[in-house]
């Protein structure tokens, strides 16, 4: 019988664990999700999907859509951010999407600044940092839930 409720209790502890992580890791990611809208004109109509933050809890990646100046979506653009601070006071340090990042190494190596093998790296480069995975870290990034 006593090993019945040190097993309830050793469940309920774990559980309790789990459900505290996971809201911790919500929070980082609600308070990302602010701070990277607040850089649109129409920040509450920014709209968020695949949402991943690697293991290191350092940037946050995904996809974003938001509205041109015209009032229409302009679509899903792929996104990373680097984060900063902790919790709910958690904001991003600097933030670019892959459309972003491969037109400049576009007119990088259209304006002579980089090699065509330069910016051949440069854009295997983005497609990696994009996914949020740690260089040095076998493990995946986790998923972040996104409210509908």
């Amino acid at each position: 019988m006593k090993t019945l409720a040190a097993l309830a209790t050793c469940l309920l502890a774990l559980s309790g664990c789990q459900d505290s992580e996971e809201q911790r890791l919500l929070t980082i990611a609600e308070a990302a999700k602010k701070s990277i809208a607040a850089n649109y004109k129409d920040p509450d109509s920014v709209l968020f999907k695949n949402l991943t933050l690697d293991w290191n809890k350092k940037h946050i990646c995904g996809e974003l859509n938001a509205k041109n100046g015209f009032g229409g979506y302009i679509g899903y653009d792929v996104f990373r951010a680097e984060l900063k601070g902790a919790g709910a006071q958690t904001s991003i340090a600097s933030m670019w999407t892959i459309r972003d990042r491969l037109n400049q190494i576009f007119d990088d190596s259209m304006t002579g600044r980089i090699t065509e093998y330069e910016a051949g790296k440069a854009r295997l480069n983005v497609i990696f940092e994009s996914t949020c995975t740690d260089a040095d870290s076998s493990k995946s990034p986790i998923f972040i839930p996104v409210k509908i």
